[in-house]
């Protein structure tokens, strides 16, 4: 009778001892944890993994420039700024003009001069001979070319004014990290994108070690060079004052728990899945692993999160994103097919619970050694 009484209350209160060893905790820990303290105070968000969120998941796909930046387009128009060298040359249609050297030029007899670099100042202006001063920081080419003609059309005979930028410090990007060629590389006035920039800077990690962090005013992104490559979608534009570092991390997860051999394992193609990702591990350990325990710890983009849980959930907001712990029951058998959906990403954990029953055989081999059932 006793041990009868004995063994019913285990089962009840296994699920929350800590005293029987294991590898970790249960999978009524788990999704009960986020939930022990306030909702203003949840150390993470529990989402049970379904189709719906599936097809969320698969959307998004994790890619941090196309979901991160929502500017996505080309630069804007190139604009002169302070600290621009420009070069001028003025035409003349004909001999005898202000700017006459006494040399023809290559635009049928016209005449023309072009003026020493010009740098534009700390307030924006540049000087033209005759001209006077002009606003230039801000300006278009063709806008202060405009301006620089009207200026000169009662002195100059016909004036033409061209423009070009010989030397830029605002259409620049910063490049550090793993790369040959560090510091300010120059944008074409078409627009580069990341892979060009990255290809001109030199990048000198490997792909499958490379990942690349991508500063934009208060936004930080970080993605993995082969997800770049792959995803056209991620070879985003950037934009003029971008930081892009070039950082060498090899693409890891974490298998643990009731899976059949438990480490770290490399991630080593893009578009690497969950399901892939737990036959690296060997897949549930069939002798101990609870079937409906299978969980993926995750920090998510907060546009992600808002997605995944109901609206009037209160964010727990980290430096690294909001933890997501993904629920998935391998007792549904659509969850194979949606773990084969869904990337693994980088430092992601995967975690399989052991069954309620291999806790108790614990507690009742520990109990028998004790003579616990024997009172």
């Amino acid at each position: 009778m006793l041990k009868s009484l004995v063994f019913f209350l285990c089962l009840l209160l296994i699920p929350g001892c800590t005293a029987v060893p294991g590898e970790g905790p249960l999978a009524t820990a788990i999704s009960f944890g986020g939930q022990e303290q306030s909702a203003d105070e949840a150390n993470y968000h529990v989402v049970n993994v379904d189709e719906d969120v599936v097809s969320r998941l698969t959307m998004h796909g994790g890619l941090g420039f196309s979901g991160g930046f929502t500017n996505r387009k080309p630069p804007p128009t190139l604009r002169i700024a302070v600290g621009d060298i420009l070069s001028i040359t003025i035409f003349e249609s004909a001999p005898n003009g202000l700017f006459s050297n006494g040399t023809s030029g290559d635009l049928s007899g016209a005449r023309q001069v072009t003026l020493p670099p010009q740098v534009v100042d700390q307030d924006g202006q540049i000087g033209v001979p005759f001209g006077g001063r002009f606003r230039a920081a801000g300006s278009t080419l063709r806008a202060l070319s405009d301006t620089i003609e009207r200026a000169l059309v009662d002195r100059a005979i016909e004036p033409q004014v061209l423009i070009s930028i010989v030397e830029t410090t605002s259409n620049t990007v910063t490049v550090l990290g793993e790369a040959s060629r560090i510091g300010q590389i120059e944008l074409s006035p078409r627009g580069d994108r990341l892979l060009e920039v990255l290809a001109n800077a030199g990048a000198q990690v490997p792909e499958t070690e490379a990942v690349i962090r991508l500063v934009r005013e208060n936004q930080i992104q970080t993605v993995p060079l082969r997800t770049i490559i792959n995803v056209p979608s991620e070879n985003i534009y950037v934009l003029p004052g971008d930081t892009i570092f070039v950082l060498r991390e090899p693409q890891v997860f974490n298998a643990l728990g009731a899976v059949s051999s438990s480490g770290q394992y490399p991630i080593t193609f893009a578009d690497q899945t969950i399901a892939g990702a737990l036959s690296l591990a060997g897949g549930l350990s069939p002798a101990i692993a609870d079937r409906g325990g299978v969980f993926i710890f995750r920090f998510e983009q907060v546009s992600v999160a808002k997605q995944l849980l109901p609206p009037e959930t209160k964010l727990r907001i980290t430096p690294m994103g909001v933890p997501i712990v993904y629920k998935i029951s391998f007792l549904d058998p659509n969850s194979f097919f949606w773990l084969q959906q869904v990337n693994i990403r980088n430092n992601d954990l995967i975690y399989v619970a052991n069954a309620i029953v291999t806790e108790l055989e614990k507690f009742l081999t520990i109990a028998e050694r004790t003579n616990l059932l024997g009172l």
